[in-house]
C-alpha cells in the first residue's frame, strides 16, 4: 500500500527543453539510430511531466496490489497537485488529498519539504538532502524508462504496422559498461504517425511484459501549438498488460472544459500579479 509519497515528488522531473513541433512522421523519416534517437526524445516531451517552465494541475491516482480493487481505499489515496516548474526549480502543492496541505520544493539540488502550503505560499519548510533520482515516488512512473527507450546506444530500428495511422518503434537495451543488470531488455514503442507522439510503450524482461505507458489519442490535446497527453496509464504487469499489480493514473485537470495547463507561468490565473521566484521561497 502506498503511504506518505507526496513529499518526495519533486524528484520526478528532469529539466527537458520544450519539445519541437513533430507531425507526420513515418519509417522512411527514421532510418538511422540517431534520427530515431532524437524524434523519441521529441516525441516523450509531449507529456507535461517532462518539461520546464510550466504550471499545471495534476489528478494522481496510484493503486498498488489488492488496493486497486478497491474503489473506497483507491479513492482515498488520489490526490490533486498543482505543479510548476521554472528555470531550474520545481513545486508541487498537494491541494487535495492526504498529503494535502503539503507541497515540496525543489531548488537546484536542494529540497525542501513544507508542511502548510497554499497556490503561492510556503510555510513551515524542512530542508532534506536530495539524491537526484528520477523515480516519482509512491507510483510506478520513472523518467528513467522514457530515458531508455530514446538512449541512442540501443539498437533501434522502426516498422510499419497493418494500421497506417501507426508505426512501432524496437529498442533493444544494452548493458552500460560496469552495469551488473539490467531492469529491461526490449521496448516496444508505438507512436501516432501525424502527430508524431507515443501511444504506447510496452517494456519487457526475459521476453516477459513488465511494464506498460499507455497515452490516449482522444485524450491528446493542442497547446501552444503542441500536442500534449492529457491522460496516461502505467501498469506494472506480470507478463500482460490486463495482469497488473501495480497501476497509475494520471489527468491534467480542466475548468469549465478547459485545461489547467500553461506554458507561460504568467498566463495561469492563480498567479497574476505573483513573481515566480516568490513561489519558491521557504525562509
Amino acid at each position: 500500500m502506498i503511504k506518505n509519497h507526496f513529499w518526495i515528488l519533486a524528484l520526478l522531473f528532469i529539466l527537458f527543453g520544450l519539445p519541437n513541433s513533430v507531425s507526420a512522421v513515418s519509417c522512411k523519416d527514421l532510418n538511422t539510430p540517431e534520427k530515431i534517437s532524437e524524434f523519441m526524445k521529441k516525441s516523450n516531451q509531449s507529456s507535461p511531466l517532462l518539461l520546464k517552465n510550466i504550471s499545471f494541475t495534476l489528478l494522481l491516482d496510484a493503486c498498488e496490489g489488492k488496493v486497486c480493487k478497491s474503489k473506497s481505499k483507491r479513492a482515498a489515496q488520489k490526490e490533486k497537485l498543482r505543479i510548476l516548474k521554472f528555470k531550474n526549480k520545481r513545486r508541487i502543492f498537494a491541494e487535495k488529498g492526504p498529503n494535502a496541505p503539503r507541497c515540496v520544493i525543489q531548488r537546484g539540488g536542494r529540497r525542501f519539504v513544507c508542511s502548510s502550503c497554499s497556490i503561492v505560499s510556503n510555510e513551515n519548510c524542512r530542508s532534506f538532502p536530495s539524491d537526484g533520482s528520477t523515480i516519482f515516488p509512491g507510483t510506478n512512473i520513472d523518467t528513467a524508462d522514457f530515458a531508455l527507450t530514446s538512449n541512442p546506444a540501443s539498437d533501434m530500428s522502426c516498422s510499419k504496422l497493418k494500421n497506417p495511422k501507426f508505426f512501432k518503434i524496437k529498442t533493444i537495451i544494452k548493458a552500460e559498461s560496469g552495469e551488473s543488470e539490467k531492469t529491461y531488455d526490449k521496448v516496444l514503442s508505438y507512436y501516432d504517425k501525424e502527430k508524431g507522439v507515443p501511444i504506447m510503450m510496452n517494456f519487457f524482461a526475459d521476453n516477459v511484459l513488465r511494464k506498460v505507458y499507455r497515452f490516449f489519442p482522444k485524450y491528446y490535446t493542442k497547446v501552444g501549438g503542441q500536442w500534449f497527453s492529457t491522460v496516461m496509464r502505467v501498469r506494472t504487469t506480470l507478463g500482460k498488460e490486463k495482469k497488473f499489480i501495480f497501476e497509475t493514473l494520471t489527468n491534467v485537470d480542466k475548468k469549465n472544459g478547459k485545461l489547467k495547463l500553461y506554458l507561460d507561468l504568467s498566463d495561469d490565473p492563480d498567479l497574476k500579479n505573483v513573481s515566480p521566484e516568490s513561489l519558491f521561497i521557504t525562509d
